[in-house]
């Protein structure tokens, strides 16, 4: 517990853009460094943190967390995944107005937006080579990406009309 502890404190600390950058990086230390979890568990997990109001990094350290060692387990790792954050972003706001310190820190964000952006699509792209190979799948894919970019449907609307048309897929 200790070990994913300084994993997830890592992740907190040096991922920037939120949760979504995070995802890579998770993946990547639980599935192929440390393979605690299989890809498939991972995108489950995945699915299920994008369904709950919060920022999918902090569920995602709830659901593993939980999965690995109950409650303990979930409060250590969502602890661990927030401290770094809330720390940065106290020390930032300090700093962010004064004059010298301010103009650094803007020119420090201006280059780690581009970088964000690749983590967020390079998250996209491993998500998408997931998923089942189906029809289906794909229709709620473009289906999904349609209604979200170009009429700005709220994408809470999609993951439940998603789950619920699966569901009746199923049965």
């Amino acid at each position: 517990m200790l070990k994913l502890f300084f994993i997830f404190l890592k992740i907190g600390a040096f991922t920037f853009g939120g949760g979504y950058a995070m995802i890579p990086l998770i993946e990547k230390e639980l599935i192929d460094n440390e393979q605690i979890l299989t890809k498939e568990d991972f995108l489950d997990y995945i699915s299920i943190a994008q369904s709950f109001p919060g920022a999918i990094a902090i569920n995602l350290s709830l659901l593993i967390g939980y999965k690995l060692y109950k409650l303990k387990g979930s409060l250590l790792l969502a602890f661990a995944v927030l401290f770094p954050s809330f720390i940065s972003i106290i020390f930032i706001s300090l700093l962010y107005n004064t004059k010298t310190l301010g103009n650094y820190i803007k020119d420090f964000l201006f280059g780690v937006r581009p970088v964000v952006c690749a983590l967020l699509l390079y998250s996209s792209f491993n998500l998408f080579k997931r998923i089942e190979k189906k029809k289906v799948n794909y229709l709620y894919f473009f289906l999904a990406f349609t209604l979200v970019f170009f009429f700005k449907l709220n994408p809470i609307i999609l993951l439940l009309l998603g789950g619920i048309s699966s569901l009746w897929i199923a049965f």
